[in-house]
């Protein structure tokens, strides 16, 4: 079975601002539960919460997580202000829903194995939840060819230590693009990023006064895979 472990970054309002769905497939989730729980034994933590991090910490999590090639990381980032497609904000699942499905979809349709994702269960409601789930299975089986067992759990990230380090994904994505600082972006094996969307995704936000740079380093420069996607309401979607 396929394990994948998905967290976000940002929020679903009609503001300025990225939305990051960062995604973690993992060959030996034992190891990175190994490196969270470590971690939290040596400073003494409940749970790590990647905003809650100082600079050293992030280090030492990102370096031990990437001395090994057994993991790979895929993420969509939303630029919220361009997308003209208004309604998907009147309720945050739908947006939530159509970003999710651009970043499992390849993964699903490649994949000959069963699939297991696991999602915070602070990302969504309940209803929200199920709303997910059923979109997902459906477009698995009815357009995309899957024909294994497909599963997606919710659960509390402080029992699931695989969450915590997709969070911490998450969070060093939203570093490079907001404040422009890739150096732990770069360090991160990344198969897939999508831009969404992409004919008009700006790669640097207008300042926003309130912002303020913190644990600055020195940028190291990183290739993006831009990846193809739709406008909302064509022909191919």
């Amino acid at each position: 079975m396929l394990k994948v472990f998905i967290d976000e970054s940002g929020n679903l309002g009609q503001n300025e601002g990225y939305f990051i769905i960062a995604m973690i497939v993992s060959h030996n989730p034992k190891r990175i539960k190994n490196i969270i729980k470590k971690f939290c034994g040596c400073h003494s933590l409940p749970e790590v919460h990647a905003t809650d991090l100082k600079f050293t910490g992030k280090q030492f999590l990102v370096n031990t997580l990437t001395k090994q090639q057994d993991y790979a990381v895929s993420y969509i980032i939303a630029d919220k202000m361009m997308i003209k497609e208004r309604r998907l904000f009147y309720s945050n699942n739908l947006l939530f829903n159509y970003l999710f499905s651009y970043l499992v979809r390849d993964i699903i349709k490649a994949n000959t194995d069963n699939i297991h994702f696991y999602l915070d269960n602070r990302t969504q409601k309940v209803a929200s939840a199920n709303s997910l789930r059923e979109y997902i299975t459906i477009k698995a089986y009815t357009e995309w060819g899957f024909n294994k067992e497909l599963s997606l759990e919710y659960m509390d990230s402080k029992e699931c230590k695989a969450l915590q380090m997709a969070d911490l994904v998450a969070n060093c994505i939203r570093r490079k693009y907001q404040w422009k600082i890739s150096d732990f972006y770069s360090c991160f094996n990344i198969v897939k990023s999508i831009k969404f969307p992409r004919a008009n995704f700006r790669d640097e936000l207008p300042p926003l006064q309130s912002q303020t740079k913190l644990g600055l380093t020195e940028v190291v420069c990183n290739s993006i895979i831009e990846v193809d996607v739709s406008p909302i309401g064509s022909s191919n979607e």
